[in-house]
């Protein structure tokens, strides 16, 4: 493989087409078509599937397109080395979650982190648990947290933990008292919960669905601040929520968390993900330490 083919083959994987690959790299489609088609022909394998309206990556294409990902970071990594530790680069972390992450834990996780490590700089894009993944699996941040329910393709787990369903309440609320509150429990008080398209949302529906029970939330969100406030302000309202999400707030202000019967409401976990077989730089390595600690001590 030459260097040529692999750049021309990156275009591709990541644009999703010839013509698009084209207009970045600034090359005739026939050219990068030949060079795909010659790649093919000497790894004897397929790696890209034709379709009416662009390619999409074989599973032996997807491997390679990780490979190439995964090879063009290390050789940032090394550079960096290179030029010094004092490289502002080799500080970076880079990061990825969705919004219930982002809320509350990662950013005191950060904050403890960096009194150890002052000089460390971060960024941190909220986004849903899918794109989180796909984010960490093209290289583009170091770690995504995630709320999975199977596995993924190009990444390892560096990390899971258990994050089931909570229901979260003022201390004052009948339900309180409880050690547990149930689905049927819930139909009696306003509720609060992410919206749409969250696993969170998808547990819920299938535990109402087994208990024959229609709920409709009368308050549903993306903000976790939201779903937080809406139980706090009220002693009759519960919210559903994970409890790293709002476990140090909840202490704070006085509110309580209680598990839900339901089991289907526990089969969620937190995962860490890292790109699959990448070589992390040893500030990303030693945040993924702390974080592994953070996240122990939580649960």
């Amino acid at each position: 493989m030459n260097d040529i083919s692999l750049k021309y083959f990156h275009a591709v994987a990541k644009t999703g087409s010839l013509s698009a690959a084209s207009e970045e790299l600034h090359v005739a489609v026939s050219a990068i078509s030949r060079q795909i088609t010659q790649l093919e022909e000497k790894l004897q394998l397929t790696l890209f599937e034709r379709k009416a309206r662009g390619m999409s990556l074989t599973p032996a294409g997807d491997i390679l397109y990780t490979y190439s990902l995964r090879n063009t970071l290390e050789f940032k990594n090394v550079m960096s080395e290179m030029k010094g530790i004092s490289n502002i680069q080799q500080q970076s972390i880079a990061l990825a979650c969705p919004e219930g992450m982002a809320w509350d834990f990662l950013p005191h996780v950060i904050a403890k982190f960096r009194l150890e490590y002052p000089s460390a700089r971060f960024s941190l894009q909220v986004v849903d648990s899918s794109r989180a993944t796909q984010l960490v699996r093209e290289g583009r941040v170091d770690a995504a947290f995630t709320f999975n329910l199977q596995p993924e393709q190009g990444v390892e787990v560096s990390l899971q933990v258990p994050s089931p369903i909570v229901a979260l309440l003022s201390k004052n609320h009948p339900l309180a008292s409880q050690q547990d509150i149930s689905v049927r429990d819930l139909t009696e008080y306003p509720i609060a919960t992410s919206g749409s398209g969250t696993t969170l949302s998808y547990l819920f529906d299938i535990a109402c669905h087994i208990e024959g029970v229609q709920i409709i939330p009368a308050l549903s969100s993306d903000s976790a601040g939201s779903i937080y406030t809406f139980a706090s302000e009220s002693e009759n309202a519960i919210s559903l929520c994970g409890e790293l999400t709002v476990a140090r707030r909840a202490k704070r202000d006085g509110l309580v968390i209680r598990p839900m019967r339901e089991p289907s409401l526990a089969q969620r976990s937190l995962q860490v993900q890292i790109m699959s077989r990448r070589k992390l730089p040893a500030i990303v390595r030693y945040f993924l330490t702390h974080l592994t600690k953070s996240l122990k001590n939580q649960s």
